[in-house]
């Protein structure tokens, strides 16, 4: 048998380990493949959902940074008090005064051809109202202004035409509480599932690891290599999962954003910010390493 030293100094040859995992791979191509595109497609998964989650949220800004703020009145208000009321809590942005016959005409002109249901239809069925412009602003702050117009004297009703957005905020964030608690189930299930793949691994050198432990090798010599194995099948999904969802969004990127009618495109940093891809990577490399764990403790 060999001297203590010696079996210390061969369990710390991670150079040595790694070859032997590559070569049970290279032996064992089912249990490499299954694990492999199991941990693939669990990272999948995961990408796709925060990549919905990043550029969600991207649309959510650009739509919220288009919002126009509307202060209507109240009959009789004084509409230029007003406006000067509004321009001082929406310093360095455009502040409009809209007369109630204004009002109807771009309401005629928004029509187009529809614009004869409004024959007959006299100035004072609009109330007058004050206009910001707030290009580029958040939902966050559009809502505080709105809030802040509120105060302004005269002032009967405030919109600013976001309840849907509201609506898709909200959705967003139940959809990131309720995805956290899925993700985490898949990754219990991957680990479980390729740990069930890497037993099989176990068992067809059951004879190989007997006749080493028979020699003398310790359990960390003997269990080394089935870690690396799973943390090179990690880090193959991963690798893997994140090349994939670079190509799904170069493909369908210039697509929503031409459905949608963005200006500004989803850029690859606002929806696959590389932190994001490289966790993905490092996230899966750590789960196979955990498969791992479980078999050799099973």
């Amino acid at each position: 048998l060999p001297p203590p030293a010696a079996g210390l100094t061969m369990a710390f040859r991670p150079l040595h380990f790694t070859r032997r995992a590559l070569a049970a791979m290279a032996r064992g191509p089912y249990v490499t493949l299954t694990g492999t595109a199991t941990i693939f497609v669990a990272a999948l998964v995961t990408g796709l959902f925060a990549a919905t989650l990043g550029g969600g949220e991207r649309l959510l800004s650009a739509w919220a940074g288009e919002v126009r703020i509307a202060a209507y009145l109240a009959p009789g208000a004084d509409l230029a008090r007003a406006r000067e009321a509004a321009a001082a809590l929406a310093p360095g942005r455009r502040v409009e005064a809209v007369p109630a016959a204004a009002g109807l005409e771009r309401l005629r002109a928004a029509l187009g051809d529809q614009a004869g249901i409004l024959d007959g239809v006299g100035p004072d069925a609009l109330p007058d109202a004050v206009e910001v412009a707030a290009p580029g602003i958040s939902l966050e702050a559009a809502r505080g202004l709105a809030a802040r117009f509120r105060q302004v004297p005269g002032v009967a009703e405030v919109d600013y035409g976001a309840a849907w957005l509201e609506r898709l905020q909200a959705l967003l964030a139940g959809a990131r509480t309720a995805g956290l608690a899925l993700l985490a189930l898949l990754a219990g299930g991957t680990a479980v599932l390729v740990s069930n793949t890497l037993r099989l691994a176990v068992f067809a050198r059951r004879e190989e690891i007997e006749i080493m432990k028979l020699v003398g090798a310790t359990d960390a010599f003997v269990g080394a290599p089935f870690l690396i194995e799973g943390a090179l099948q990690g880090l193959l999904g991963g690798g893997l999962a994140a090349g994939a969802l670079l190509g799904l969004h170069a493909a369908l990127a210039p697509r929503v954003v031409a459905a949608v009618g963005l200006a500004a495109p989803l850029t690859r940093e606002a929806v696959l910010p590389w932190p994001l891809l490289l966790g993905l990577a490092g996230g899966e490399t750590l789960l196979g390493l955990t498969a791992s764990g479980l078999t050799l403790f099973r």
